[in-house]
């Protein structure tokens, strides 16, 4: 049996109209918006200075004077961390010990020992005021002691790496004077007394939060947000912060990615780093670049790595287009409009009523549901849930409305195109275009339409009764287990490699491809390389069984899905991912009337061998 779509009717002609004129508002706000983006901007580039001062060491230099090589060579920025006591004594402006040691030492030198925790930790200074900061910002208050002419401060347990201790105005001073963009790194503590940010560093351009805390973390957020009024903050991708969804609205922000400095040591050389922080700016908005450098031999000389990557870095965004320097203004000049929201949003809500017909009644009614439910679940009863809700709908209406035939694929992608574009009138406003509010429920956009597509496939072939009464008398064999098998790693694929560091890696081909592609036009997603040419599969090939055509362009729905997924990182420009959907598609295309006669030709191959075969003991000869 094969699969027909229902015949369009009345309602499903008034719900289409519905949803073309709600366009109209949706294109209103995304000529607003396109206006809005710059597609070349400055870009920052920071470097981790503790890093620097590793790498320094393997070959006897300071952090500045490594620092200064690697200025010569592009990079406008460095990453300076506030002071801990276990900084400021490697740098010689205290020394530090656990009572245990001191206690060691007094104790071999034949002298009673302070009372003292032998857990907690004892701090002198070797310069003056250098541990004042220390001493105002945190409780509890230090106790203090003198031993031989020395006072000592003690606070307890083994603190050296937890309390902070301000900026270094004498290093922050240095790096500026060589003319170095700052980012300053402050940290976080349970406890503090002095203001939070009241030390923030005037030199710094960005803050760069250190650890998984903002600074003022719980209690001090509201000093936070007004010290950091000078400075733009940085949100960490894949790095979620306490604190950040309070504050990022109400301060300047920058989108920063970095990567951890074992996964660079051992996995990314420089041109790869290149590519994900290229990436990165084109279509995901990120501004501000935080690099480590080379630490390691394993992947050749440290020092050369880093000077590989910091001069191709620079090349390859000056090439594109960007300034490499520090960052003026990040606001964006988007305004949206409550009523054109509205009206986009009632087209949304016209396709989720589209996808409901599309089921048997009355099963439509439960589809509706479960969309509405998960979209409201997830994201609130908010804007976020209607922009959720077309992203779940429109990759699943195409193939669901349009005959099993060749040019169903464009029909298809611009359904899916016209809810990409309900989606973004709907969910752009300030805090999604900057970042600061994800879009909500992302995971659900991959896994949902199409399983949506699949329901509806199968029942428009049998009834539910028919096909559990199929499944409950079927003879499993090797071609089932095989093809379930198949399903399940798709499924895996689909959802492991998402984000920027999947469980499931990124192949070598896939990376060539991106590259190849990446040098022309904006590249295209997997999942749209690999579900369109699926879907041409399923539509060139009547003669396959509906079920497996059913699967395929189950594939092509996935690829659907993606398109709404680009869209919905609201931080990439519309036209990039408008781009980056039309190049897809084209090469889906391209692979798909390769693959599609290659496919037909395989298939008439094996019916006719399997027809030429000897029949059993039955008088039955293999089934094609």
């Amino acid at each position: 049996m094969s699969y027909r779509p229902p015949r369009s009717t009345v309602a499903d002609r008034l719900l289409w109209a519905v949803v073309v004129l709600a366009l109209v508002p949706a294109a209103v706000l995304a000529a607003r918006r396109v206006a809005a983006e710059g597609s070349r901007e400055a870009v920052a580039i920071v470097m981790d200075e503790q890093a620097l001062a590793t790498q320094g060491d393997m070959i006897g230099v300071t952090s500045l004077e490594l620092g200064r090589r690697y200025q010569a060579l592009g990079l406008p920025g460095v990453a300076l961390y506030e002071d801990t006591i276990e900084t400021l004594a490697a740098k010689g402006y205290a020394a530090t010990m656990l009572g245990s040691e001191l206690k060691a030492q007094l104790v071999a030198a034949g002298r009673p020992a302070p009372p003292v925790p032998s857990n907690a930790t004892l701090v002198t200074a070797l310069a003056p005021g250098v541990l004042d900061r220390l001493i105002a910002k945190n409780v509890p208050a230090a106790r203090s002691f003198e031993l031989d002419g020395r006072t000592w401060y003690l606070w307890p347990g083994d603190v050296k790496n937890v309390l902070p201790a301000g900026p270094d105005e004498a290093q922050l001073e240095l790096w500026r004077a060589a003319g170095f963009d700052i980012a300053y790194r402050p940290r976080n503590a349970p406890y503090r007394t002095e203001g939070v940010g009241s030390d923030f560093p005037a030199a710094a351009t960005y803050l760069v939060h250190a650890g998984t805390q903002l600074a003022g973390w719980p209690a001090g957020l509201e000093e936070l947000v007004a010290a950091s009024q000078g400075h733009y903050t940085a949100v960490i991708e894949g790095t979620p912060q306490s604190g950040m969804a309070k504050v990022a609205g109400r301060v300047p922000t920058v989108r920063l990615l970095s990567f951890n400095q074992d996964y660079i040591d051992r996995r990314l050389r420089p041109a790869d780093l290149v590519d994900k922080y290229l990436l990165a700016v084109q279509e995901r908005n990120v501004r501000l670049l935080y690099l480590r450098p080379y630490t390691t031999v394993e992947l050749g000389d440290p020092i050369e790595n880093t000077e590989r990557l910091v001069s191709s870095l620079t090349k390859t965004l000056t090439a594109q287009g960007y300034r490499v320097g520090t960052l003026s203004s990040l606001e964006t000049s988007y305004v949206t409009t409550g009523w054109l929201r509205a009206l986009a949003a009632i087209g949304v809500l016209a396709g989720v009523a589209l996808l409901a017909r599309r089921f048997p009644a009355p099963l439509g009614l439960a589809a509706m549901a479960l969309v509405v439910g998960a979209a409201v679940y997830f994201a609130g009863a908010s804007w976020d849930a209607v922009a959720l809700l077309a992203a779940l709908v429109f990759p699943t209406l195409g193939y669901l409305t349009f005959k099993e035939r060749l040019p169903a694929i464009l029909g298809a992608t611009l359904v899916s195109l016209a809810g990409a574009l309900l989606l973004a009138a709907v969910g752009s406003e300030r805090d999604t275009l900057l970042a600061i509010r994800p879009f909500s429920g992302v995971g659900l956009t991959l896994v949902v339409p199409p399983a949506m597509f699949l329901a509806a496939y199968l029942l428009r072939l049998k009834r539910p009764v028919l096909w559990l009464k199929q499944m409950l008398t079927t003879h499993i064999t090797f071609s089932h287990v095989a093809l379930g098998l198949v399903a399940v790693a798709a499924v895996l694929v689909v959802l492991l490699r998402r984000g920027n560091d999947p469980v499931i890696g990124v192949s070598q081909f896939e990376l060539t491809l991106r590259s190849l592609l990446g040098e022309f036009v904006a590249r295209p997603r997997f999942k749209e390389l690999l579900g369109h040419p699926l879907a041409i599969l399923a539509l060139a090939l009547p003669g396959w069984p509906a079920w497996l055509r059913g699967l395929l362009l189950t594939g092509g729905v996935v690829a659907q899905a993606s398109v709404l997924n680009s869209f919905s990182h609201y931080h990439t420009p519309l036209l990039i991912s408008l781009e980056r959907t039309a190049v897809a598609l084209l090469v889906g295309i391209v692979v798909g009337a390769v693959l599609a006669p290659l496919a037909g030709m395989a298939t008439r191959l094996v019916t006719a061998w399997l027809r030429s075969a000897p029949a059993d003991a039955h008088g039955q000869r293999p089934s094609a």
